[in-house]
């Protein structure tokens, strides 16, 4: 792959970038974060609950689990298959 006339990317691995500085840094401001307001907080923020009212009004067809209600999707079955 090339941006800006420079390959970044070739046979799918990244050239000429060295991400352990990076992932250092991203490590070190999560270490931060996670001092500054405290590991309960830290834990809330990071897998909040969702209400039950925003539950029932669409299910999350992203989660690895079987699709139970096609009602909720955008016009339902019957739109998505011409039905």
């Amino acid at each position: 792959m090339l941006v800006n006339g420079r390959v970044v990317k070739y046979a799918h691995e990244l050239v000429g970038i060295d991400l352990a500085p990076v992932r250092r840094e991203i490590e070190s401001t999560i270490d931060h974060l996670k001092g500054a307001c405290g590991e309960d907080a830290w834990q809330q923020g990071m897998f909040p609950d969702r209400p039950e009212a925003e539950a029932e009004i669409l299910a999350n067809p992203y989660q690895y689990s079987d699709y139970e209600d096609e009602s909720k999707r955008a016009g339902g079955e019957e739109r998505v298959l011409g039905r």
